[in-house]
């Protein structure tokens, strides 16, 4: 079976064969009444060859195999991100309660961090494994933006 990319090459060639089929005839032929002979030319021709030739795949029929597959990839990337996300914030916590200055528990700390862990457990969903999950909403994809911006940073 023919790959779509060399399906499209061969009924381009065809379509550019024909072409000069037609008017090597209308040239040998004096009596010919071809004025013009149309060849596929001009920006799109070129955009769509150098899209095939940088391995752009010419449309065709959806495999729902593979849309099936690329989707069960991305389900599990995000659930790698968010869980990297996680050990990434806990991490960060815990480095920030060593650089804090350590003081004695008293009664009020230890009633704010319960009161926090409260808080906070309202805002918990559980996965199907059983381990909490926090959800963050960014007010925009600005904010997105600015995130990746920031990693990208600290990565260079």
């Amino acid at each position: 079976m023919l790959s779509a990319t060399l399906k499209w090459r061969a009924h381009h060639r065809l379509v550019t064969l024909s072409a000069k089929h037609s008017l090597a005839l209308a040239a040998l032929d004096m009596e010919s009444d071809v004025r013009e002979v149309a060849l596929a030319s001009g920006m799109e021709e070129l955009k769509q060859r150098l899209e095939v030739l940088l391995g752009a795949k010419p449309h065709g029929a959806v495999d729902e195999t593979e849309k099936q597959r690329q989707e069960a990839e991305r389900l599990a990337r995000r659930v790698r991100g968010a869980e990297a996300g996680g050990q990434l914030l806990t991490a960060a916590f815990t480095f920030l309660g060593e650089m804090i200055p350590q003081r004695e528990d008293t009664q009020a700390s230890a009633r704010m961090a319960l009161e926090f862990k409260a808080r906070l457990d309202e805002c918990l969903e559980r996965d199907d494994r059983g381990r909490p999950r926090l959800t963050v909403t960014l007010p925009d994809e600005t904010a997105l933006a600015n995130l990746a911006r920031s990693l990208a940073a600290l990565l260079a």
